[in-house]
């Protein structure tokens, strides 16, 4: 029995704060539902502070402790403004996971330069220096963890993606990069690859083309559905906390077999 509660007591986020971008739906509101249900005092963010403070309130009427920050990742300082922001909420951040994306699909062909910089913008640059402005708050923690999460095209390119795609590999790689240059400050450093996952940012709003695109897309992977958005964060989760204390620069793949 002392074991299994020591065991658990590695999967627990009790005493963390956790910052979590792009976190007022899908796989960002159920990160920071999940950790919060681990005990983490969790961040909320979004471009619509209205919809951050509705995922505080969903956790608050759960027990879980929550703040709500607004927090445009395209914008041009929007980095040193969420972390004074974290400041002062308590000076303190033991956990950060870069999650919030845009997707803008295009062939190659069609894309336009400002579609490409707002997609590398937001999906790489945003969290490269949000992780930066970051760092002197996470130098503090005694379980300092960054996680990125990332996209399956990043391993496998698919047509009409290649901006997206390019800039998830983009943080694949600066994953490994801030992994090998901040382990002496005490950070582990990891990426979350999900699979196709049943969010709102890739489900069609046609119930019958929803219907057929979940099928569909259930086919690729070996399990064959598409994953509920808790299935990721459970895997976020483990990434955060101290029962992944041995894990740096790696990147985790929940894809139900897709890569396979």
């Amino acid at each position: 029995m002392t074991t299994r509660v020591a065991s658990d007591e590695a999967f627990s986020l009790e005493g963390h704060v956790a910052l979590v971008t792009g976190s007022t739906r899908g796989i960002g509101a159920a990160i920071a539902e999940e950790f919060a249900a681990a005990g983490a005092e969790v961040i909320v963010t979004g471009r619509s502070v209205d919809a951050a403070r509705a995922v505080v309130e969903r956790i608050e009427a759960r027990g879980g402790r929550a703040h709500a920050l607004a927090y445009e990742a395209s914008e041009t300082g929007a980095a040193d403004t969420l972390i004074a922001g974290v400041g002062a909420i308590g000076s303190r951040l033991d956990v950060l996971v870069n999650n919030a994306a845009i997707l803008k699909p295009h062939r190659v062909g069609r894309l336009t330069e400002a579609e490409f910089d707002e997609v590398f913008g937001v999906n790489t640059r945003a969290a490269l220096f949000l992780s930066q402005k970051a760092h002197p708050l996470l130098v503090r923690s005694e379980h300092a963890s960054i996680v990125n999460v990332t996209a399956a095209c990043a391993h496998r390119p698919m047509r009409g993606l290649g901006a997206y795609c390019a800039s998830k590999a983009a943080m694949i790689n600066f994953t490994s990069t801030l992994a090998q240059e901040w382990a002496r400050d005490g950070i582990r450093v990891n990426a979350l690859t999900p699979g196709s996952v049943a969010t709102d940012m890739i489900l069609p709003k046609d119930e019958v083309e929803r219907t057929k695109f979940i099928e569909d897309m259930g086919k690729q992977n070996l399990l064959g559905r598409l994953a509920d958005p808790v299935e990721i964060a459970r895997a976020v989760r483990f990434l955060a906390s101290p029962a992944a204390s041995f894990m740096t620069g790696q990147t985790m793949v929940v894809d139900g077999g897709l890569l396979a």
